[in-house]
């Protein structure tokens, strides 16, 4: 189930919003209007934090893919090791009892550009790369990246996109003036390929720390004009490793618990394993 958090920089105040995506009891016939509502108070949290700051704020939305909430610091797990994403909870809002509509990939991304359910734009499970070629969100629905881009923002995606695959359903046509990433929804953690400027790169080092560092050179080269970084992460969806040696240290040796050890026939040392290596 993907999670995602929202940040502002406003002069030198910060505020940030880390949430599961909402589901609401809009009806399909003001969907529309939530989702122009919820962007404006997205803008005006950003405004408040500096009031005497005339420019618009920049906005960093950050969106893991496969995040527990148990595999948050912020939850009260000692064993989930995220300083970054505690910090956002910690000095803007956490919203415990926030739901994806659908807990699969690309329903669930459908509805956060959308706000409507994935039965509403015809994506109602994760996109096969060939059973499903075709299929992606149609770019006739209104979604917040573009009315953003029309307000004057740089727009930028870095990540998994997993909403269809087709030059008609590319990100730009969706308000992103930028795109580095993966148009489908899996790929290698270390040395991937990726669409950057229009074409496939093969990029070298984990996944993780390529993504990264395309989103830190955005930024930099933004922060003068208000802009909006969505940062897609596929982490920590599986596979895992490899990952950084200094984010597998904490958990080396380590007798995690895992709920239901008694599951008939569970094996545990494996699921141990396993939750080890999702929580580096």
């Amino acid at each position: 189930m993907p999670a995602a958090s929202a940040r502002f920089f406003s002069g030198s105040a910060t505020i940030g919003i880390p949430f599961h995506f909402l589901s609401t009891n809009c009806t399909p016939e003001n969907r529309t209007e939530f989702m122009k509502r919820w962007l404006v108070g997205l803008l005006l949290v950003g405004w408040l934090v500096s009031p005497a700051e005339a420019r618009k704020p920049n906005i960093l939305f950050i969106f893991t893919d496969d995040q527990a909430p148990w595999a948050l610091g912020a939850s009260g797990n000692p064993l989930a090791k995220t300083p970054h994403m505690d910090r956002i909870a910690r000095e803007g809002a956490y919203l415990p009892n926030a739901y994806t509509v659908t807990p699969v990939c690309s329903p669930s991304r459908a509805a956060l550009m959308t706000s409507r359910y994935g039965t509403e734009v015809g994506i109602t499970d994760w996109i096969h790369p060939r059973r499903e070629a075709k299929l992606g969100l149609d770019p006739k629905f209104p979604v917040w990246p573009r009315e953003l881009k029309k307000a004057g923002y740089r727009t930028a995606l870095v990540g998994k996109w997993h909403l269809g695959r087709q030059d008609n359903q590319h990100p730009t046509r969706y308000g992103f003036d930028h795109f580095m990433g993966h148009r489908q929804g899996g790929w290698s953690p270390v040395n991937p390929t990726l669409e950057k400027d229009g074409t496939n790169r093969k990029f070298e080092g984990l996944t993780a720390d390529v993504l990264a560092d395309e989103a830190l050179a955005y930024v930099r080269a933004n922060r003068s004009h208000p802009f909006l970084l969505c940062w897609h992460t596929r982490a920590p969806h599986a596979r895992w490793l490899p990952v950084a040696e200094e984010d597998m240290a904490p958990y080396k040796g380590v007798d995690v618990p895992i709920p239901n050890p008694d599951y008939p026939k569970l094996d545990v040392p494996r699921v141990k394993r396993m939750t080890r290596e999702y929580l580096a």
